[in-house]
């Protein structure tokens, strides 16, 4: 039999999200509208967000931690290119080097229309790169439309 005690803090913990997404992305602005989309998607997704692709990288890596392993993989990565310290297409190739995390999909938002930049994001791994948008209807067309795709029509491959 449950204390009251149990019981109540059985009442608050926190559901498991329905997909983890890892949003590498410098630009605050970028990084609250982006993951206030996402909290408005059907399921439930929890955003873990980094500045550059280096602290993203540490954290798949489980740099850091004791046990040296990612503490929660995510399930899609949404990448912008152009950002600091690790850009996003040296993201891609040191990602898609390591065994464990080569099959992890990646989505590539940008706002650069360089047809060379979008081949470099293809040919280093991503497997989608979509045009940022000024317009707050239009970020949420494209919000809606990744989580649609990604966890309603294509079939996850869970990495153990």
């Amino acid at each position: 039999m449950k204390s009251a005690s149990r019981e109540a803090e059985d009442s608050y913990e926190v559901a498991e999200p329905d997909a983890r997404i890892l949003l590498v992305e410098d630009d605050e602005d970028e990084v609250r509208l982006i993951a206030r989309l996402l909290d408005e998607a059907p399921i439930k997704i929890e955003v873990l967000p980094f500045e550059n692709g280096k602290l993203a990288l540490d954290y798949l890596e489980g740099t850091g931690t004791s046990e040296g392993v990612c503490p929660v993989m995510p399930d899609l990565i949404l990448l912008d290119i152009n950002m600091p310290v690790m850009d996003g297409t040296l993201f891609l190739a040191r990602l898609r080097k390591h065994p464990e995390f080569r099959s992890l999909p990646v989505v590539v938002l940008t706002t650069t229309t360089d047809p060379d930049l979008v081949r470099r994001a293809y040919d280093f791994g991503a497997n989608a790169v979509i045009n940022k948008v000024d317009s707050l209807d239009g970020m949420s067309q494209i919000a809606s439309t990744i989580v649609d795709f990604w966890f309603r029509v294509a079939r996850r491959y869970y990495i153990d």
